[in-house]
C-alpha cells in the first residue's frame, strides 16, 4: 500500500500550485488593469480641466473686449510634467439676441442692443483624450 500511494503528495501539490499560480496571475491581471483605466480617468479630467481653463479665459476676454475672439492652443499646467492643452473660439450667433430691436426699459425711453456669443472649448490631454465644452453668453448694452 505504501509503494501505491508514493507519488501522490506531489501531485497533489502539483495541482494546489497550479491553482495559486492561476489566482495569481488573475490578480496581477486585474492589478493592470485597474491602473490603466485610472490612467484614462485622470488624464480625462486634466482634458476636462483644460477645456474649462479655456471657457473661463474667454470670458475674461470678453469681459476686457466683447466680440468674436479665438485663443490659440495654450499649455494649461495639471503638475509634473504632464500638459494639457486647450484652444477656444467665440463666435456671434445670428439673431435678434436677448432683447428684440428697439425694447426700452422704464420711461427713458434709452434702448439697448444685445449680442449673444457662442464659446467652443477643446480640451486635449495625454493618451489622446479630448473634451468639447460649448457656453453661451450674452452681451446687452445700450445702443448708441
Amino acid at each position: 500500500m505504501k509503494h501505491a500511494s508514493k507519488g501522490a503528495a506531489l501531485a497533489v501539490v502539483l495541482v494546489l500550485l497550479t491553482g495559486l499560480s492561476a489566482l495569481a496571475l488573475a490578480a496581477a491581471a486585474a492589478a493592470v488593469t485597474a491602473l490603466a483605466l485610472a490612467g484614462h480617468q485622470q488624464a480625462a479630467a486634466f482634458a476636462l480641466e483644460a477645456a474649462e481653463a479655456g471657457i473661463a479665459n474667454a470670458l475674461q476676454t470678453a469681459r476686457e473686449r466683447a466680440g468674436p475672439s479665438v485663443a490659440g492652443t495654450l499649455p494649461h499646467g495639471v503638475g509634473g510634467i504632464t500638459q494639457a492643452r486647450f484652444e477656444t473660439r467665440t463666435t456671434e450667433l445670428d439673431g435678434n439676441g436677448a432683447l428684440p430691436p428697439g425694447f426700452s426699459i422704464g420711461t427713458t425711453g434709452t434702448t439697448f442692443q444685445s449680442q449673444h456669443y457662442l464659446i467652443v472649448s477643446d480640451g486635449q490631454a495625454t493618451r489622446n483624450t479630448r473634451v468639447r465644452l460649448e457656453q453661451g453668453f450674452y452681451v446687452v448694452v445700450p445702443h448708441p
